[in-house]
């Protein structure tokens, strides 16, 4: 048996026909999804014949907390819940010796991918709104549960394949965090905390370096929501440097006009963003989040710009696309159908439909978040 071949290879360079050994079966690596610091993604068969997605992490003395097993942790507690759709199932993980691996379901492209080969590198209004709308209620979902996310941004979103393709799913929980101790109770906040995430998505206390809570996952759930439908971009996009991020993000808040000429570009009614801003805004470290005020300011701002709610994703109205998996993203879990989870995925764009048509009886003044 040749090197590629052999089974449970500890090398990081996994080859192709590879087979690795896990707790509920044997996977053979197909090819390499992607790749970084810490290891890499590949899509493996199983021996049933269906595809997954199986992440690899390289063993380091010098690294305090394996990534894998916060993500396996947040998978496992968000998986015992029926109603819990975007989320990618766990089907196996393991060790090796220099390696711990975690086999999951595959998904699609990340939102990123797709929207960069999108006209203007955008969604449609309201393909992006209902897109974010998906991609707060993972998060909602993940707070519940304790944990706040920590870098939320396009790329960490994926589409689902086949019958749950226009399922969004939250992915990368590497550099999670559990916000709450296990009496269930807000953890007293650090004095300082090192910068985590994304800078261009980053919330302002990030960049302060102030202990990060549930309000500052949704500030930039709300950054990368914008990111989605701006033609041209978040306007601290052409900013390397953290200093002038931060300042750029202030000046936003400070100066009506630029933020609705700039962070707004285009969008034809703003108030209800307005809103949504400055709320989150006036949130701290351990206030609650009315995410339900949110998915209505969302919508609403759908309804008053006149876009169509109802309408298909983007990405679903290429049907030569509907059964491809070649485009599976570094971050994305497999090809695994079930009509259990079938119904969990129409049961959920139901409740969207339903809230999407109370919205439109709905005036501006009947839209405000609830007090704590």
């Amino acid at each position: 048996m040749s090197a590629a071949n052999e089974k449970d290879d500890d090398g990081m360079n996994l080859k192709k026909d590879a087979v690795i050994a896990g707790n509920n079966g044997e996977y053979t690596i197909i090819k390499l999804l992607g790749e970084g610091g810490f290891g890499a993604v590949y899509c493996v068969k199983a021996t049933d014949g269906n595809e997954y997605a199986m992440k690899v992490e390289k063993k380091l003395l010098k690294r305090k907390h394996s990534k894998l097993k916060m993500e396996v942790a947040i998978l496992k507690l968000v998986g015992e819940e029926k109603e819990t759709v975007h989320f990618t199932k766990i089907i196996d993980r393991g060790k090796k010796e220099q390696y711990f691996f975690l086999v999951m379901e595959l998904v699609g492209p990340s939102l990123d991918d797709m929207k960069r080969t999108r006209p203007h590198k955008v969604f449609s209004l309201p393909t992006g709104l209902k897109a974010g709308i998906q991609c707060l209620k993972a998060v909602a979902a993940l707070h519940k549960h304790g944990f706040i996310h920590r870098d939320l941004k396009p790329a960490n979103y994926a589409r689902g394949l086949n019958d749950k393709r226009t399922v969004v799913y939250l992915l990368d929980f590497g550099i999670a965090r559990c916000y709450k101790n296990m009496a269930g109770d807000i953890k007293t906040p650090r004095s300082s905390v090192p910068f985590k995430g994304t800078v261009r998505f980053a919330s302002r206390s990030c960049h302060r370096n102030k202990e990060l809570g549930p309000k500052d996952d949704c500030e930039s759930w709300f950054y990368l929501l914008l990111d989605l439908i701006i033609e041209t971009g978040l306007p601290w996009k052409k900013f390397a440097d953290r200093d002038k991020v931060i300042q750029c993000k202030d000046e936003m808040r400070e100066n009506e006009s630029r933020r609705k000429n700039s962070l707004f570009y285009n969008i034809k009614h703003t108030d209800y963003f307005d809103k949504v801003l400055e709320y989150l805004d006036s949130r701290t470290y351990a206030d609650k989040i009315d995410y339900e005020f949110l998915y209505e300011a969302v919508t609403l701002t759908g309804v008053r710009c006149g876009a169509n709610m109802d309408a298909p994703y983007d990405w679903d109205k290429d049907s030569a696309t509907r059964t491809s998996t070649t485009q599976a993203t570094v971050t994305t879990g497999g090809n695994n159908k079930t009509k259990k989870s079938s119904k969990s995925t129409q049961s959920s764009n139901q409740r969207t439909t339903k809230t999407n048509k109370q919205s439109r009886q709905c005036s501006s003044s009947e839209v405000s978040p609830q007090s704590d």
